[in-house]
């Protein structure tokens, strides 16, 4: 059986633990030629959370709000998180997670209830290859695209743009993952 690549995607999401040190800081990559047309000039009304949209099931026109838990390297693919769960210290300020963006203070199961696979696909069908330009693990988004669901129960927004809501401050003594 073949896994689709939005559960692949999902998977390291899933599989994904406390790890070590942060990535080195950078500068955001420019986003890739197209992807930069995606960026919303204003925050789109009528957003729901995403164990909401997951709720609803496929629609032609969802728009779902959340918060950036991974992103596929070298692809225009992120997993967007349910707002209501807490990154890693965000509560617990003396928490002293290192990487607060994998979400490992909670266990696989509750990450996988609370995410939502996020691409921008070509007219094939492919995900694109590329940055996402100024977006961050841990920024706030609001995206909007068609909720589909696979043979294996994977959603997956295939995003037409999306909106940066917010950016967190981390502590100090963290620098920002790529």
């Amino acid at each position: 059986m073949k896994l689709s690549f939005a559960l692949v995607c999902l998977s390291f999401v899933v599989a994904a633990g406390c790890g070590g040190d942060a990535p080195k800081s950078a500068a955001p990559a420019a986003a890739a030629p197209g992807l930069a047309k995606l960026t919303l000039a204003a925050k789109p009304a009528g957003a729901v959370s995403v164990q909401d949209a997951r709720k609803a099931g496929a629609a032609d026109s969802r728009t779902v709000t959340g918060r950036i838990a991974n992103v596929v390297p070298g692809f225009a693919v992120f997993t967007l998180m349910d707002s209501s769960l807490p990154y890693c210290g965000e509560k617990n300020k003396e928490d002293g997670c290192k990487t607060p963006w994998d979400y490992c203070c909670e266990s696989a199961e509750t990450r996988t209830a609370n995410s939502l696979l996020v691409e921008v696909r070509d007219a094939k069908g492919k995900p694109i290859a590329g940055s996402l330009g100024d977006l961050r693990l841990l920024d706030a988004v609001t995206v909007v695209g068609k909720l589909t669901k696979d043979e294996h129960g994977n959603h997956v927004l295939l995003a037409t743009g999306w909106h940066r809501d917010a950016r967190p401050e981390l502590p100090a003594d963290l620098r920002w993952p790529n």
